[in-house]
């Protein structure tokens, strides 16, 4: 098999050699190609023999508990990452009706035809990049033969195997298993969460309320989540977020379910351990719901640009004249950034309400500023050196989820949905397990 390459290689260069010498023009690109096919072909011919030449081992029925009997020898064609592959193998049966191919579970390819690199190279892919972009980026970029359809297959099992794992971290984490103390302590960590709408199927929207003019829905709320870590500030005392700190994770689902997996994220991190828990979020009821629950001696602090927000909806409420809406704007802000809420509200008992519509929005936004005025003490937040704005999720919500999920013409079921956003989430905070990608049917 070794002269088999060699040969191969020295024609190839020797046709090379010549087509040069004679004036011919070759470009770089050709040569590489050329070279690169035939050493992957060299490559996985000398495999594929090399795999059949591993000897058989004859196994033990599960079911009898006595050796199996080699039936015949079969042939199986897998793709590997050198390309195509050909090797063959013992099959077994029992009387009792049992069958085994052990060489296949030896090579970790039994009910698949790729390899668990290939597996694993796939399923990283399909994490950003579309399934069919990902079967013609493997084509190009490594030379392998992956449809669209089996990359989906692929990926979403591995979404699922990571999905499973994570309901075994959940059930360890409820029943009050605790990891081992960080090596590095916690200073500061920081849990920040939101729903983002996500296309799905519309067998799987019935009767489901949305914001469609009918009332009916497009989507279905993938609640996202992140944690990372502060440990220290730069030089102007602004707080910098630790490099390499950030996990996510999501789920479309009850919101108990994701009430569980956001605990279960905070203890694998190691929120017991933490000096100080903060949650960052906006004005949602539901999130600060389950801070109360999961987190209840965490400072939690409302997003300071989603209360700004607010201030500005209430403006322009009242006025048209943009030269006032900048000046009312900024004294409001000074108010808000200085933690006076009480100050703030009175401001607006102040405005010229004259319409119903005006009056009610006064009392709305005033009761939402008042109800969460703990929250939105920022002078003390920003003497303290914490972040005061959400955008880590902000931008996981658009970035992690929107970039995969959300794309023109895409349409999931719920279980593809979450299979995909849980492969995306795990590669994306590192956590990409290589165990994940076997016992993967494709």
């Amino acid at each position: 098999m070794g002269l088999e390459c060699t040969l191969e290689l020295a024609t190839l260069y020797g046709a090379f050699r010549e087509s040069i010498m004679q004036g011919e023009n070759i470009s770089m690109s050709e040569l590489e190609t050329s070279f690169r096919e035939a050493a992957l072909r060299c490559g996985s011919n000398a495999l594929s023999k090399l795999l059949s030449e591993i000897p058989d081992e004859t196994p033990i029925c599960p079911k009898c508990d006595k050796p199996m009997e080699n039936l015949d020898r079969r042939g199986k064609h897998i793709v590997t990452l050198l390309g195509d592959c050909e090797y063959s193998r013992c099959y077994y049966g029992c009387d009792c009706g049992e069958h085994s191919i052990p060489k296949d579970e030896i090579l970790g390819v039994s009910g698949t035809s790729f390899t668990r690199s290939v597996r694993r190279v796939t399923a990283q892919i399909a994490a950003s990049d579309s399934f069919r972009d990902t079967s013609a980026n493997l084509s190009f970029l490594c030379g392998i033969k992956v449809s669209a359809k089996d990359s989906e297959r692929i990926a979403e099992g591995v979404g699922s195997a990571i999905i499973n794992a994570k309901r075994d971290e959940i059930m360890e984490s409820l029943e009050g298993a605790m990891p081992p103390a960080p090596d590095t302590p916690i200073k500061i960590m920081y849990i920040e969460y939101d729903g983002t709408g996500v296309p799905i199927r519309k067998p799987e929207l019935v009767d489901r309320k949305g914001k469609q003019p009918d009332g009916s829905a497009k989507t279905r709320e993938m609640k996202t989540g992140c944690i990372f870590t502060q440990s220290g500030w730069d030089d102007e005392g602004k707080p910098v977020r630790d490099a390499d700190s950030t996990t996510y994770f999501s789920q479309i689902g009850e919101l108990e379910d994701f009430s569980d997996l956001l605990y279960s994220e905070a203890v694998k991190r190691g929120v017991d351990y933490a000096y100080l828990v903060v949650v960052l979020g906006d004005g949602s009821k539901w999130i600060w719901n389950l801070a109360k629950e999961n987190f209840p001696n965490a400072v939690q602090i409302i997003d300071l640009f989603h209360a700004k927000e607010h201030i500005c909806d209430l403006l322009k409420k009242h006025f048209s004249d943009e030269a006032i809406i900048q000046v009312t704007t900024n004294v409001m802000y000074k108010l808000l950034e200085n933690g006076d809420i009480e100050g703030l509200v009175d401001t607006f008992g102040k405005l010229p309400s004259v319409t119903k519509e005006q009056c009610e929005k006064v009392r709305l936004e005033s009761a939402y500023f008042i109800n969460n005025k703990e929250r939105m003490r920022y002078n003390v937040f920003i003497a303290l050196g914490l972040f005061v704005g959400s955008g880590v999720i902000e931008a996981a919500c658009k970035n992690v989820i929107g970039k995969r999920l959300k794309q023109s013409g895409m349409l999931w079921s719920v279980d593809g949905a979450n299979s995909i956003s849980a492969l995306r989430c795990s590669v994306l905070s590192g956590e990409f397990d290589l165990n994940y990608v076997d016992n993967i049917i494709a």
